[in-house]
């Protein structure tokens, strides 16, 4: 008897290629910072570095999600991605601190291709596994997030510690390498737009309005931009969170991996169950709950109860991106898929990079405690107004 759960190989394929590439883009916000900060002493710069690198992709992901579309050997591009962010960590070594200017263009110039490590590979799946087993799929691609999202920044953190932050940032472009090696081994899979002579814009505009005008798209989407940006201040507020609990700033790395484990073991224990005729329900009240959760965090004065409450959150929040994955799926068009996968996951990345600028500003006007409120507060506003914005019952892809 076949067994429908255990991944085929293809899947395995993909789950070695995205996670190498996933884990080295979380190690870059750690071992970058450390880097700049241990070259120049500027919180300032390396705060700049970062954003240097993830907000281009606001631009960049709707174009790159129409290109891959139609470009012949998806392979290939995904491939060159990581090529592209390990040549980019060794100018990164070479310059920042010794030339001005040039390790912000460098950082920029990959940030553009930054929606190619998420909604690029996951643009795939659905190319990779026999429909059936599309939810399994879509639970194994969000873990391979999650192991990215614990992974990279203990890595980063644990081998600046005992070698260096260059060493970290040398070992982003073995794991990049790693990821673009591994993509090599997965099947062809050609592009699947069937007109060729449309205009690259005109594509490009196509997957826009069909994002806008899909009521589930549009109201799933917009959840998870407001819901992931508003995280953003998280970075902020955490570190000084926890030193108000009498612990290291530092501390506030355990809070991220206790959310990410929660979403890891709700994406392994109970990913596969989402898909449903309607996924877009499960972005919205996992949104909310994740809102409700989070809460608790400012009521509770220890760091114990804290990690608690954040397993708990992770546990909420875990099943939102399987549900989003399905729910792009279920209402895209395949010759459309890549763009409003890049196009969401470029939304997200930008948002939150917006998220982390307005905490640095909302954390020392209002206090940390406030900060997690209001961040709390806005996975709430995130889910109602998904709830408003998908209110028109949605079509299934090519029914008009």
């Amino acid at each position: 008897m076949t067994d429908h759960t255990a991944p085929s190989p293809r899947l395995r394929a993909y789950a070695a290629a995205a996670s190498s590439a996933r884990v080295a883009d979380e190690m870059v916000a750690v071992a970058v910072v450390l880097l700049v900060l241990d070259r120049t002493g500027s919180p300032a710069l390396a705060g700049a570095m970062v954003t240097a690198y993830t907000l281009p992709s606001i631009v960049s992901g709707p174009v790159l999600g129409a290109w891959l579309d139609r470009v012949p050997y998806r392979r290939a591009v995904l491939g060159a991605s990581g090529v592209l962010l390990a040549l980019t960590c060794a100018g990164l070594v070479l310059t920042v601190g010794r030339v001005p200017v040039v390790p912000f263009v460098l950082a920029a110039l990959t940030g553009l291709a930054l929606p190619l490590t998420s909604g690029g590979y996951s643009s795939l799946v659905p190319k990779l596994v026999a429909t059936e087993r599309l939810p399994r799929a879509n639970a194994v691609d969000a873990a391979t997030f999650n192991i990215g999202a614990i992974a990279g920044p203990a890595l980063a953190g644990t081998v600046a510690a005992i070698a260096s932050p260059a060493a970290a940032v040398w070992l982003i472009a073995v794991l990049a390498l790693s990821g673009s090696v591994c993509t090599l081994f997965l099947p062809p899979v050609t592009g699947v737009s069937d007109d060729h002579h449309t205009s690259l814009l005109r594509t490009v505009r196509a997957g826009l309005t069909h994002l806008v005008h899909t009521p589930a798209l549009r109201g799933a989407t917009l959840t998870t931009v407001i819901g992931y940006g508003s995280v953003g201040v998280l970075a902020t507020a955490l570190p000084l969170r926890m030193q108000e609990l009498g612990q290291d700033r530092a501390a506030a790395g355990y809070v991220w991996t206790a959310m990410e484990i929660g979403c890891l073991v709700a994406v392994v224990v109970l990913g596969r169950f989402i898909a449903g005729p309607h996924p877009q329900v499960t972005v919205v009240v996992s949104t909310a709950a994740f809102g409700v959760l989070m809460l608790c965090w400012p009521i509770v004065d220890s760091v114990t109860w804290t990690l608690t409450f954040a397993v708990a959150a992770g546990l909420a929040e875990g099943l939102a991106l399987p549900a989003i994955m399905a729910t792009r799926q279920r209402h895209t068009p395949g010759a459309l898929l890549a763009q409003v996968s890049t196009t969401g996951a470029s939304l997200k990345i930008g948002t939150f990079s917006l998220g982390a600028a307005a905490g640095g500003w909302l954390v020392p006007a209002a206090g940390p405690a406030t900060a997690i409120t209001v961040t709390a507060g806005l996975q709430l506003l995130a889910a109602a107004l998904g709830v408003l914005a998908g209110v028109r019952r949605a079509r299934p892809a090519g029914v008009r």
